[in-house]
């Protein structure tokens, strides 16, 4: 019998579920594929057909839970009046409420990747699409209604403000304050920075800076090469005329 698209993606959501379920309370190396299918209600060979791998099913989940967050964004009538700061920092809280019920499998997720950089890298390139994408479209519109300038290296901005993101779910991930208290007042006061330095294009003009610091140091370092060769080059040539000159 021919399965909907439907049926597929539910079936899809309920092994993610119960794969944070058993991840959670088991770990990620402790938990089983076996486990997890039994947990999801299919069959062994089944929840390989979505996922096939362990990896495959902690970071399919990281894709869900953005996509959640994207529909949760859109169910906010008046969002696109939101001013910059205020669509970030509610992009920001967003992805801390969604991930709260699902902390410890969020730790999970940093142990895996920090332990494999490179690998994590790769398999959160989905994740980190989606998360950029929602940031690239609240700075479009920012700059489209004139609310910020148009920002030099504006492609670098969206990947800037992921690492700032990862670093605040780190801080949360370790926060013992009551109601992570320590990890709201982090936001508020970061995001109100990032907004700062978007309306002045703080970023690009550092950038700026930097890229011509760097191009004048290569340039002189490039003359001195040129200085020490010449008589390299001035023999070369005598060498060439048969000795001439």
């Amino acid at each position: 019998m021919k399965v909907s698209k439907q049926e597929k993606a539910l079936t899809r959501k309920r092994i993610l579920r119960a794969a944070v379920d058993v991840i959670s309370e088991k770990g990620f190396k402790s938990a089983s594929m076996r486990e997890i299918a039994r947990r999801a209600e299919v069959g062994d060979a089944t929840i390989y057909n979505y996922f096939p791998t362990k990896e495959s099913l902690l970071y399919g989940y990281c894709e869900e839970k953005q996509r959640e967050v994207a529909e949760a964004l859109k169910m906010i009538d008046d969002f696109n009046e939101y001013t910059l700061r205020e669509q970030l920092q509610q992009l920001t809280e967003t992805e801390l409420a969604l991930w709260l019920p699902d902390r410890e499998f969020l730790a999970e997720v940093f142990t895996l990747t920090f332990s494999a950089p490179v690998a994590g890298a790769v398999n959160l390139a989905e994740t980190r699409r989606l998360f950029n994408h929602m940031v690239e479209e609240m700075i479009d519109a920012a700059i489209e209604v004139g609310e910020i300038p148009d920002q030099p290296y504006r492609e670098l901005l969206a990947p800037l403000y992921w690492d700032y993101f990862t670093g605040v779910l780190a801080f949360w991930l370790k926060d013992d304050s009551q109601g992570y208290a320590n990890t709201t007042q982090l936001v508020d006061r970061s995001v109100e920075m990032i907004a700062m330095v978007l309306q002045t294009a703080l970023i690009g003009k550092a950038l700026d800076l930097f890229s011509f610091m760097f191009r004048s140091q290569i340039s002189r370092h490039l003359e001195k090469l040129g200085d020490y060769t010449a008589p390299w080059k001035q023999a070369k040539r005598r060498f060439m005329d048969g000795g001439d000159g």
